[in-house]
């Protein structure tokens, strides 16, 4: 059997605080949010989550848009969803709204997002086969 290459070392550092270690030997401080015991000083895991769907998606649309001749003035990202009453504590849906100002083809915008969101983006994908996932965008504004 082949062993898979380690990805992440997550280091305890006491208290409620982690730190994870990347291959790249980066930082990423974690911990829990103060009402389970955490200092608010750090993102939670969950936070990490959202920050990933967010920037993955953010990242493959500017290169998916770019190559396709619409660069957008600016691109913001909201993500929204709601999570369950009971444990897991998991998220029943979220959306991904995609704020792109400037004058940009629709259509192109469009079939950039929906590839990026179904094909291009492994945290949107991943995110989707764990719960409702959907996205929109608005241009201009």
């Amino acid at each position: 059997m082949t062993e898979e290459p380690e990805l992440m070392n997550i280091i305890y550092e006491g208290g409620m605080k982690f730190h994870a270690v990347t291959m790249e030997r980066r930082s990423i401080a974690i911990e829990p949010s103060p009402s389970l015991g955490g200092s608010g000083d750090n993102p939670n895991p969950i936070d990490y989550l959202l920050a990933a769907l967010g920037s993955c998606a953010g990242i493959k649309a500017l290169m998916d848009l770019t190559a396709q001749g619409q660069k957008p003035d600016l691109l913001r990202i909201t993500i929204t969803g709601k999570r369950r009453d009971q444990p897991p504590l998991v998220f029943e849906n979220l959306h991904v709204t995609f704020h792109l100002p400037g004058g940009l083809d629709e259509e192109v915008v469009a079939r950039a997002l929906r590839e990026t969101m179904t094909l291009h983006c492994p945290v949107s994908v991943m995110m989707g086969k764990a719960t409702t996932l959907t996205w929109d965008y608005r241009i201009g504004v």
